[in-house]
């Protein structure tokens, strides 16, 4: 072949290869486009919206490691004054717990870096992560705290995170008037050599919400990682944690949270996946809920063999430890400041981050003790109920849209409750193009009812005794299968929880927190409300008749042979007033 020819060749294999490879490129960007578009399918939302907050792209496999094993073994670090070498004195047990509410003087003698049992499941322990995912700042906000556990938390971080992700820690005091938590907890910190303890201290208590707020600012890590100052954490903590928020930074992720027992500062860790995911109820109170069958099968789907200890999509968080990228924090707005101590900021972010186009994810393979005090160490600068009804008000005002009426319903003392201008929340909801809180309640939290979903609902009394409602008698979180009865009624301006039910126009009849179904023996019994579709949940009210009839056996609602019956039964419909039932409120 002639040279002319060769060169003739080449330039065309050159110039094939070329338009191959554009061709390439062009189907990974529809890939890349489609794959934003299937996420704004979920949030309505332009998958450019975030601008720089973009998925990075995949690894390349040999930048895949194993998670970190950790440091045991190590030699004990004690506080400086330490009498772990001395018998034990209860007397002094007795005195600390006072203050602190949990076992103080045993905490004190414990080393900062004890080794604990890594209880993951065995699957995560043969994920493998991608190497830089970014810098990490644990973020502590501290007041009046007790060194012990705050330098346990710390210590217990840099013995079980990989060193190139761990950056540095924030350890913010939020104005504490106790001394050890000031001189000794500074000079704890600058004892610490391995990773930078960054003291900061606030004169004056600012509560959670600005602390956190203020902590922040001091950071510069790309992802922030918010723990209590009374946690640990466990083997292979980090790395599933932050992956999400590295593939999307977008992505909110929080541990599995395990129990420090107060009493015995022995941390209690089970082996088994995590199967339940967080969120909050009408009234906003934080609870523990079946993961739904859907969530199941878009995990089974996505993460195929490993799916029990993927990601789980959670409609809350509980608010102590979550980890978020740093910019993305500011940008979706921080915390509420005008926020007091706190409560109700979990349902407030968390409402944020889904209604806002953002993700809130529960992490399997990251697990992380929490000291569940027993009781609060601290004032709410005032009463704990009215501190957290108005920052509940708050979040009712910015967030819940015409449902903010149907929370006065179910709290009415906090209609008149003055808490402050909420124009700058709103503008804020705004500027973030938010979901309405109607698409939150459809499609994120399913524990979750609207009152426009509702066809009768309130006080539900009974025509045959009128001082007589429905009640769950307290069981309502105490586990599946209790029963409900009938009480006194309460007073309908007051805190009517127990007696607040609801019979939905699907024909669901449940409480705040519980569906109500009918067991063998027929007696009326409250059940997770997740499994719509099944028969034995579906109830009729008769606005004629006054009756609530269960459709699958075809019997009424019965007020019982007592006043004060603690279960009440479906019995075959006689039209007796005894199963005849008002409600407060009606609608079609």
């Amino acid at each position: 072949m002639k040279l002319p020819q060769r060169i003739l060749l080449i330039v065309i294999l050159i110039c094939m290869v070329w338009i191959a490879l554009s061709v390439f490129k062009i189907h990974i960007d529809i890939e890349v486009v489609n794959n934003e578009e299937e996420h704004s399918k979920i949030h309505g939302q332009s998958p450019h919206n975030h601008g720089k907050f973009k998925r990075d792209p995949d690894p390349e496999p040999e930048e895949l490691l194993p998670p970190y094993s950790g440091k045991e073994k190590l030699p004990p670090i004690y506080v400086p004054w330490s009498d772990y070498q001395s018998p034990y004195q209860k007397e002094k047990e007795v005195e600390l717990h006072e203050s602190y509410r949990f076992n103080k003087y045993l905490s004190d003698r414990i080393p900062l870096n004890r080794d604990v049992e890594d209880t993951r499941p065995g699957t995560c322990k043969v994920q493998k992560y991608p190497k830089n995912m970014g810098k990490v700042s644990v973020v502590l906000i501290s007041y009046n705290e007790a060194v012990s556990v705050v330098f346990r938390t710390i210590y217990s971080a840099i013995n079980r995170s990989p060193p190139h992700l761990l950056h540095e820690f924030i350890l913010y005091d939020d104005g504490s008037v106790w001394e050890e938590s000031i001189g000794p907890m500074k000079a704890e910190a600058e004892r610490v050599k391995e990773v930078p303890v960054h003291f900061v201290r606030n004169t004056t208590r600012g509560g959670l919400m600005r602390a956190r707020t203020a902590a922040a600012k001091y950071a510069t890590g790309d992802i922030l990682v918010y723990l209590d100052s009374h946690c640990e954490v466990m083997q292979g903590w980090l790395e599933p944690l932050i992956e999400p928020i590295y593939r999307d930074p977008t992505a909110v992720t929080c541990p599995v949270i395990e129990t420090i027992q107060w009493e015995t500062m022995e941390l209690h860790s089970g082996r088994a996946p995590m199967g339940s995911m967080g969120s909050f109820n009408i009234l906003m109170n934080y609870n523990w809920y079946p993961i739904p069958q859907k969530e199941q099968a878009r995990r089974k789907q996505e993460h195929g063999r490993f799916w029990d200890i993927s990601p789980i999509q959670s409609p809350a968080m509980a608010g102590g430890l979550f980890a978020i990228n740093r910019e993305y924090f500011h940008h979706l707005g921080e915390y509420d400041t005008q926020m007091n101590v706190w409560g109700g900021e979990n349902t407030e972010i968390s409402i944020r981050i889904w209604s806002c186009g953002g993700s809130l994810l529960f992490t399997p393979c990251s697990k992380v003790g929490h000291v569940f005090r027993h009781g609060y160490p601290y004032d709410f600068q005032g009463d704990h109920f009215d501190t957290v009804l108005f920052n509940y008000k708050r979040v009712a005002k910015v967030w819940f849209d015409e449902d903010e009426e149907f929370y006065y319903k179910l709290r009415p003392m906090a209609r008149e409750k003055d808490v402050g201008s909420v124009e700058e929340r709103q503008r804020l909801r705004s500027s973030l193009q938010c979901k309405p809180y109607k698409w939150f309640v459809n499609n994120i939290a399913p524990n979750l009812v609207s009152e426009d979903q509702l066809a009768h609902y309130g006080q539900m009394k009974n025509v045959g005794k009128p001082r007589f409602c429905i009640d769950n008698l307290g069981n309502e979180n105490k586990g599946a299968g209790l029963s409900i009865g009938n009480y006194p009624c309460h007073n309908p301006n007051s805190a009517i929880d127990n007696q607040f039910v609801m019979v939905t126009k699907s024909g669901i009849f449940r409480t705040i927190d519980r569906c109500l179904t009918v067991n063998m023996r027929g007696i009326v019994a409250m059940s997770h409300c997740f499994d719509f579709h099944e028969p034995s949940f579906i109830w009729e009210y008769s606005t004629t008749d006054q009756t609530l009839t269960h459709k699958r056996s075809g019997k009424c609602l019965d007020f019982g042979d007592k006043d004060m019956e603690t279960q009440l039964a479906v019995l075959n419909c006689n039209g007796s007033d005894r199963q005849k039932w008002v409600f407060t409120y009606n609608q079609k």
